[in-house]
């Protein structure tokens, strides 16, 4: 696989407007876990969930997210970027949460036997109410919806929502 030219940028590098967050930065662990918490913070300040529900968005996400850092890179000489946009479809009352990269796609191996890793698409799929993965040989990415997650009632000063 031959080297990418992209621009990165930090974890901090981000736009969070209304009821959506977009995020971009390099595929590694430590992108991968301040994208986890911005998506935390997110869904404190923007959605009314359960906590169960809450956990179960971070859970699946940081699962997408460390997939991306671990496997779309693979082999490759540099590390490439990933994505992350989660919105909040306010009539629906579902967030969706896309994370997507620029590596090639690798069908999973299918274990036959247990083992403690190569649980992450199962567990994504267990934890979202519906999942869509795209990959393909110029990049993946992993959509999952979850229902039940309501938009938070903006605050009414003088008459007028603030």
């Amino acid at each position: 696989m031959g080297s990418r030219t992209f621009m990165v940028t930090t974890p901090s590098a981000h736009v969070s407007r209304g009821k959506q967050l977009k995020e971009r930065g390099r595929a590694d662990g430590r992108t991968a876990a301040a994208f986890r918490m911005k998506v935390d913070e997110w869904i404190h300040g923007a959605v009314t969930v359960s906590p169960e529900r809450r956990a179960d968005i971070i859970l699946a996400t940081d699962e997408a997210l460390s997939n991306c850092a671990e496997h779309a890179y693979r082999g490759a000489e540099t590390c490439g970027p990933m994505s992350l946009g989660v919105t909040l479809d306010h009539a629906q009352s579902v967030v969706t949460v896309c994370v997507q990269d620029e590596g090639a796609w690798t069908e999973p191996a299918a274990h036959e036997t247990p083992t403690a890793r190569g649980r992450g698409l199962l567990l994504m799929k267990a934890l979202a109410d519906d999942i869509t993965i795209d990959g393909r040989d110029d990049g993946t990415t992993i959509c999952m919806r979850f229902a039940q997650c309501y938009s938070k009632p903006t605050s009414i000063a003088g008459g007028r929502r603030v």
